[in-house]
C-alpha cells in the first residue's frame, strides 16, 4: 500500500467532516423577553443567547416603540460567564408594543441578524 492510497482518502475524509463548521454562522438560541411575548409587566433587560461566542465590538441590540422610535439603551454587553450571551438593560417601558433588533459576530467572523417583537400589557 503506498502513501497516496492513504492520503487521498484520509484528506477527503477530514474535508467533508469540517465543511459543515466552515458554514455554520451564528444563531440564536433563546431571547428574554421571549419573542411574541406579553408581559404583564416590563421586562428589566434583553438578554440573548446564542449558540457560538460573539465578537462584542460587532454585537448589538436595537429597541423601537410602537411607532418605531427607538428607545435609548446602554450598548449591549455580552455575559463574562458565557461569551455567547449578550444582554442590555432596559429603561422603564409603558405598556406597548415593542421591536427587538440584534446583530451579532460570530468569531468565526460571520455576521448574522434578526429581530422579534414582544409586548407589555
Amino acid at each position: 500500500m503506498n502513501i497516496r492510497t492513504i492520503t487521498l482518502p484520509l484528506a477527503l475524509a477530514v474535508a467533508s467532516l469540517s465543511a459543515p463548521l466552515a458554514h455554520a454562522h451564528a444563531k440564536i438560541d433563546a431571547a428574554e423577553p421571549k419573542a411574541g411575548s406579553e408581559l404583564a409587566s416590563a421586562p428589566k433587560e434583553i438578554i440573548l443567547h446564542f449558540n457560538e461566542k460573539l465578537e462584542p465590538a460587532f454585537s448589538k441590540i436595537e429597541l423601537f416603540d410602537a411607532g418605531n422610535a427607538p428607545v435609548k439603551l446602554p450598548k449591549a454587553v455580552l455575559a463574562k460567564a458565557d461569551p455567547k450571551t449578550m444582554a442590555t438593560p432596559l429603561p422603564p417601558l409603558p405598556a406597548g408594543q415593542y421591536h427587538v433588533r440584534w446583530s451579532a459576530m460570530a468569531h468565526d467572523g460571520h455576521k448574522v441578524k434578526g429581530e422579534y417583537r414582544f409586548k407589555v400589557k
